[in-house]
């Protein structure tokens, strides 16, 4: 693959956003992910993924460990596991994949996969800087280091050498030309994690369309899925102390759904939009009650460092050849986006029909 295409690809999507607007770069973004992924569901069985077959690749005994910010059977991580367990089967590395929604036990995580021996560390960087010594350490260590998700630019700062997720800042711009093209003026943006600078990213670059279009946007910080009755409470008082709030947008679909009984209970006439799939996501997006959900593919966040690691590891004088050599180059370039890509009532069906049986994974 030419090292000038990726770069070439970058400078068109920017001469995109200056020319023709945010939103119909992303739509642009969306197709090619779309095309990338063509095999993808957004709900993946995962006892049915580590059941299946065996890898048939040469298999070089490299030791993966993914690190991530989820908490305990978080919808959104399970996804990312299931891609990961994919990618294990695949490219038969050993895996070990873990995860805390406690930075501090996040960090000793890190640390402790490092002593163990693993060769790739792949993570995610909600709080960088209470991360920053560990994966610091992983580098010096001689550790591969990748970054998932979140804490792109800062992960580049500590020895990063790839990131694979969907770059908030341009997902909270997207999503605020919509909702400003929708008829939203008055936008509560929900943050349910404090310090995460991915979550801060989306509110910020959302507020920027509200913002020139005479609206106006607020970033609400509620409780989260620690307390579920609060974080409810917390959003319906906000919505009947301020009625002229006309958008809710929400970061995870979990919220979204707490975000939903809120504007019930209060009456609201506010309209709701969230990132991230779940069953109920799609469902209120075709009966209209949800406006449309921002969709950054977590089972290829999962997915890609798998193939990435191992196609780095084949070298140039590896057998590697195919789509792992591709992704392997691709991912030597500094980023691979998963998203955004947008669900709304035009395609939601499209998306609800990839995985019409396919069973639960955060029971």
């Amino acid at each position: 693959m030419n090292s000038l295409a990726p770069r070439a690809a970058r400078t068109w999507a920017w001469l995109k956003i200056h020319r023709r607007g945010v939103t119909q770069w992303v739509l642009a973004l969306t197709a090619v992910t779309l095309a990338m992924t063509a095999a993808w569901v957004w709900r993946v069985d995962l006892d049915e993924v580590q059941d299946s077959a065996e890898s048939v690749l040469p298999q070089r005994g490299l030791r993966v460990a993914m690190v991530h910010h989820g908490g305990i059977a978080d919808p959104f991580w399970e996804q990312v596991r299931a891609g990961a367990v994919a990618g294990q089967r695949e490219f038969g590395v050993d895996l070990e994949y873990r995860g805390s929604g406690i930075v501090t036990d996040q960090a000793a995580m890190v640390d402790q996969v490092v002593a163990e021996g693993a060769d790739v560390l792949v993570v995610s960087l909600a709080d960088p800087d209470a991360m920053e010594r560990s994966v610091r350490d992983a580098v010096t260590a001689g550790l591969t280091v990748m970054t998932i998700n979140s804490g792109e630019e800062r992960g580049r700062e500590f020895g990063a050498v790839t990131h694979f997720g969907q770059p908030d800042w341009l997902a909270g711009l997207a999503s605020g030309e919509r909702l400003v093209q929708l008829g939203v003026r008055r936008l509560l943006c929900v943050i349910h994690e404090l310090g995460n600078v991915g979550l801060n990213s989306r509110c910020e670059n959302a507020s920027i369309p509200l913002s020139r279009s005479g609206g106006r946007a607020e970033t609400f910080a509620v409780t989260g899925t620690s307390d579920r009755v609060l974080t409810v409470e917390e959003i319906q008082a906000k919505l009947l102390a301020e009625p002229d709030i006309d958008g809710v947008l929400t970061l995870n679909s979990t919220i979204g759904e707490l975000a939903a009984i809120a504007i019930e209970g209060a009456g609201s006439s506010a309209r709701l939009a969230t990132f991230d799939i779940s069953e109920w996501v799609l469902e209120q997006i075709e009966d209209g009650n949800v406006l449309f959900a921002v969709d950054q593919n977590p089972y290829m966040q999962g997915f890609l460092p798998i193939v990435a690691a191992y196609a780095m590891a084949e070298g140039e004088a590896g057998d590697g050849a195919g789509v792992q050599a591709a992704i392997g180059r691709w991912a030597a370039e500094g980023r691979i986006f998963t998203g955004p890509g947008f669900v709304d009532g035009t395609n939601v069906k499209v998306y609800a029909a990839l995985a019409p049986q396919a069973a639960e994974t955060d029971e």
